[in-house]
């Protein structure tokens, strides 16, 4: 069972992690470990993205003036980011294209955390009671604990078309985006 926590120290620890994550990519320049860190960036953000989608968006179209708009634009970055890792997931980190891609990659979830750190999470702190945040936090973390295990290659492959952003969200949703 999950820890209880603020939903905005919950989400603000997982940008903490993708942070680190992307400093790791940074520095080295062994294509073997910036597949795996990019392959853990993936479940990560592939995670974030579904936890947000089903729980933390759904209350910011509540809670939030221009909810809507606000967690439109959330969605149509993080669904930017997932694009960006499924072109990722086909292509060698040693081949020309990985690295401008990875960059990509890194702006299009500095905007998105940025979004949520500056606008979403203060509006949550001042809108939703403690407790509120606190069940939301729950929720969130119900999805970290269900992405635990998410292999980076599954034993039979990817299968066509199926990237490791699919297996991931697939295992958390029972379907892909």
């Amino acid at each position: 069972m999950p820890e209880q926590h603020d939903v905005v120290d919950v989400l603000t620890a997982d940008h903490h992690v993708v942070r680190n994550l992307f400093e790791g990519y940074r520095a080295t320049t062994d294509p073997d470990q910036r597949r795996q860190l990019v392959d853990r960036i993936t479940v990560e953000v592939v995670r974030h993205s579904v936890a947000e989608e089903t729980y933390l968006y759904p209350t910011v179209r509540k809670a939030l003036p221009n909810g809507d708009r606000i967690a439109d634009e959330e969605i149509e970055e993080l669904t930017e980011a997932e694009r960006i890792l499924s072109d990722l997931d086909a292509v060698d980190p040693r081949d020309r294209r990985f690295d401008p891609l990875v960059r990509d990659l890194m702006d299009v979830v500095a905007m998105h955390i940025r979004g949520e750190e500056d606008l979403v999470f203060p509006e949550l702190r001042e809108r939703l009671t403690p407790e509120e945040r606190m069940m939301l936090g729950l929720r969130v973390g119900e999805a970290t604990a269900a992405a635990q295990g998410v292999p980076p290659v599954s034993p039979e492959g990817p299968g066509p078309g199926r990237t490791l952003a699919d297996r991931v969200r697939e295992r958390l949703t029972g379907r892909t985006r």
